[in-house]
């Protein structure tokens, strides 16, 4: 029977105890880390033993075949054939998979005896979710998304967590219990946010939401599990409490007037979000900024991490020696490594650094997102495949202007500072929460980028484009038309409305002639826009 999903929030809060009780959950985090290292080796063991069979060999081979003759583009007739034996051969594999023991719950019998080693003293459904987070692990290397799984080393386990809130680690009267031991929670008087959500816990109030047939349930808030979570804050290891609750996140509210503090607005309005930045068009504003802007008040901290490294290395290198060749390369093979307590120290200083960054991130997301709710109340967004954006390019391509091989980088290094995956997915849960409309529109049949609403046809644009001109000399910037476009589209988010583009056409020009000097008087370098900005002038110097 398949899992029911329901709407979902956490609840972060630091526990306050006692040594004991700390070095309790260091003994249950390390008891963990056998569990999933144990876990992982025996996968590990049974994925050789499989992939050793002649019969598993021979799957591999239909199956490359398959998608050989797939890739061809073969007339309908055939296609629909080798999409059939696809499935038949998945399915074949997954009985293989089944008969080497490679499934979730295949490993959650296997575990006992680990379990027994340590004398029963951490509870059987934690240990099988540690059991199940070492099968997502490896789930990622069968279905060929990961090459490699890396074992975690003594110390660096970081959490744990249960199935449920009746056994093991649980919440209960604003408490974390766990083997009658009570640890206090730190709620600080003035949090309105965690004492509204602990209420709606404690009176278990209902909220309704719409399943994936579009039925609306009722349920009430309640908490489903509680994850143990140590961090390293400034040097000094913290624990905290993330109680995972059914039901939406509770509104924040002004903590004078007690209103909502940023209420959902009304009108569509449509979201072109790029790698590096985001163009926003409603019916009272359209806004074109770069996402994670908070993270350029640390721009230096790049600089910083790059010296960090080179650190990092240097101090590797002169004790390990033995570990490299006369052209200062890693030796092949097996290696023992050993580090200083200095190597030590830096890569602390240096995990703090991406904490901090992660922080920034974070914060500017939720700023930007509160912004937009009270812009509109039905939302289009175009789907991006991030993690495709992140990948090398597989094709090797000889540039015509220079004869040179073109380089094969992408935007991993923007996608993992700016995290637009990670905004998308706020974005969509504040709209949700506060009972709006969130549509997730299909990049390829809607084409945003392509569609010019004035001729009614679609022109292919190269990346380098970043205007949108019309045949009569109307001149817009790309990703806000986008936005433009996807503000009008239909209620099921298919396809542009072209009468209603035209009708508020005019007015979005003027909206977009106001953002455009706005951020050219500003002088804001807004990433990937094609808006050319008036150089500086610097004292002493003609520019």
């Amino acid at each position: 029977m398949a899992k029911v999903k329901t709407p979902s929030f956490i609840i972060d809060v630091e526990i306050k105890g006692k040594n004991r009780d700390f070095l309790n959950i260091e003994s249950e985090l390390e008891i963990n880390r056998v569990i999933y290292n144990t876990s992982l080796g025996e996968y590990l063991k049974r994925e050789k033993q499989m992939k050793r069979t002649k019969r598993y060999k021979k799957l591999v081979r239909i199956s490359r075949a398959i998608k050989s003759h797939l890739a061809r583009n073969c007339n309908k007739e055939k296609m629909e054939y080798f999409q059939n034996e696809q499935k038949n051969i998945s399915e074949e594999f997954k009985k293989l998979r089944e008969e080497f023991g490679l499934t979730e719950y295949s490993m959650h019998e296997y575990i006992k005896e680990v379990r027994n080693h340590f004398n029963g003293k951490i509870n059987s459904i934690i240990a099988q979710k540690t059991a199940t987070r070492a099968w997502n692990t490896i789930k990622q290397k069968l279905f060929g998304k990961a090459k490699k799984v890396v074992f975690v080393k003594r110390g660096e386990m970081d959490s744990f967590e249960g199935k449920n809130n009746e056994t093991g680690w649980r919440f209960k009267n604003g408490k974390i219990i766990s083997n009658d031991v009570l640890l206090d929670l730190k709620v600080k008087e003035m949090d309105i946010y965690l004492k509204e959500a602990f209420h709606l816990l404690n009176s278990q109030q209902t909220f309704q939401y719409k399943n994936k047939d579009g039925e609306t349930v009722t349920d009430f808030f309640r908490v489903k599990y509680v994850r143990i979570l140590k961090r390293v804050i400034r040097g000094t290891v913290r624990y905290y409490a993330q109680l995972v609750c059914t039901g939406y996140p509770p509104i924040k509210k002004d903590r004078k007037t007690g209103q909502v503090k940023y209420p959902l607005g009304k009108g569509p309005l449509g979201t072109d979000i790029g790698t590096s930045s985001i163009a926003i068009s409603s019916t009272s504003k359209v806004l074109l900024k770069n996402l994670a802007e908070n993270i350029k008040k640390v721009e230096n901290v790049q600089r910083e991490i790059r010296l960090y490294n080179r650190k990092l290395d240097r101090s590797k290198r002169a004790t390990n020696p033995q570990n490299y060749d006369e052209a200062s390369r890693t030796r092949k093979g097996k290696k023992q490594w050993k580090f200083s307590n200095n190597y030590k120290k830096l890569k602390a200083q240096l995990k703090e650094i991406y904490r901090k960054l992660a922080l920034y991130r974070k914060f500017s997301h939720q700023y930007e997102v509160n912004r937009m709710v009270i812009l509109g109340d039905r939302f289009f967004v175009e789907e991006m495949n991030f993690k495709a954006l992140q990948k090398r390019a597989k094709k090797t391509e000889v540039s015509e202007k220079t004869g040179k091989y073109k380089r094969k980088k992408r935007f991993g290094k923007t996608i993992a500072r700016r995290s637009p995956s990670a905004f998308v997915s706020l974005l969509s849960r504040k709209v949700t929460a506060l009972d709006g409309t969130f549509i997730k529109v299909k990049t390829s049949s809607f084409k945003a980028s392509q569609y010019d609403h004035k001729a009614d046809k679609c022109k292919k644009k190269e990346l380098k484009e970043r205007w949108h001109i019309f045949d009569d000399g109307t001149k817009v910037q790309r990703d806000l038309y986008s936005a433009f476009l996807l503000m009008n589209s239909d209620l099921l988010g298919l396809k542009c409305d072209r009468e209603t583009c035209l009708n508020t056409f005019e007015q979005f020009l003027t909206f977009h002639e106001e953002e455009i000097k706005k951020i050219e008087n500003d002088n804001e370098v807004i990433l990937n826009s094609g808006i050319k900005l008036k150089a500086k002038k610097t004292a002493g110097c003609a520019v």
